[in-house]
């Protein structure tokens, strides 16, 4: 019989394994050709991204096994089946000249790069609790893996459910993502050629040292009520599966608003990253 001491430590890992399950059911997803099912799969994993650490502190049931796990589940959610995701859909879409050649080789070093900087990145945050500075525990370094994976998800998510009837992406064949917010807009096929691109560009935030506060309450309580309010209507639209041209906004609005603070406050830039090896 499992004793309640067993228990506070396997709840929040329980959750972290629902977590990484979502990483799975995406994965299987994309393989079977259902790539908005397998986006939708990520953003879930997004949005119980930090329940498992809201668990164990309410329990009181942190653990070093749960820190590992978590990290090995982010790795997957955020770095793997997004870009398998990605890399599984455009080589297969034949009006995109991903399917050999070039074009190809940058999909897959585009890919490559972004599993890579997410496995960096988690291997960096783990480490900044051995360093004997000091560190700041509002602010990230480096775009975090969770934002950077479900951005890119959501956008490819809008892209998709704009897509033409008789493209590549057929979305009409598959509805998806509630009325359409944006009316007739469609998704133009020259669009997708820059996915790697971006790839590239998110897999460099993710490694770089670029200052970012923690999701959390604002100096200005109306400001901090607006954030929720906006976050709380993405969660629900995120489980519901439901307007994610809707959900990239305060996502992305976030990412740019604090990644020019980062660069141009003294404050943030007077903060030290960690170092990557010892410095004996």
């Amino acid at each position: 019989m499992i004793s309640k001491h067993a228990l506070r430590y396997l709840a929040p890992n329980l959750v972290t394994t629902i977590s990484l399950t979502f990483g799975l059911l995406s994965i299987a997803a994309t393989m079977d050709g259902n790539y908005a099912s397998a986006g939708w799969w990520i953003v879930y994993a997004t949005l119980t991204d930090r329940l498992d650490g809201f668990v164990a502190r309410l329990v009181r049931g942190t653990s070093e096994l749960g820190v590992q796990l978590d990290s090995f589940a982010d790795f997957l959610n955020f770095g793997l089946a997004p870009a398998f995701l990605v890399y599984a859909s455009l080589v297969r879409a034949p009006e995109l000249p991903f399917a050999d050649g070039i074009e190809r080789t940058l999909l897959m070093a585009a890919c490559a790069s972004w599993v890579i900087a997410a496995t960096f990145r988690l291997a960096r945050y783990n480490i900044t609790d051995e360093v004997e500075t000091p560190m700041p525990t509002k602010i990230f370094f480096g775009v975090p893996t969770t934002l950077a994976g479900g951005l890119l998800v959501l956008w490819y998510l809008t892209l998709y459910k704009y897509s033409p009837a008789g493209s590549a992406f057929p979305a009409l064949a598959e509805p998806f993502g509630g009325v359409r917010l944006i009316g007739g807009f469609e998704t133009p096929m020259w669009v997708w050629r820059y996915i790697p691109v971006a790839m590239f560009i998110g897999a460099y935030l993710m490694v770089s040292s670029l200052r970012m506060p923690h999701l959390g309450r604002l100096r200005s309580r109306t400001a901090s009520i607006i954030l929720y309010v906006f976050v709380g209507v993405g969660v629900f639209c995120g489980f519901a599966r439901l307007f994610p041209e809707y959900m990239i906004l305060p996502a992305t609005a976030w990412m740019i608003v604090y990644s020019i603070w980062g660069q141009i406050s003294p404050v943030a830039r007077g903060i030290t990253p960690p170092p990557v090896f010892p410095r004996d």
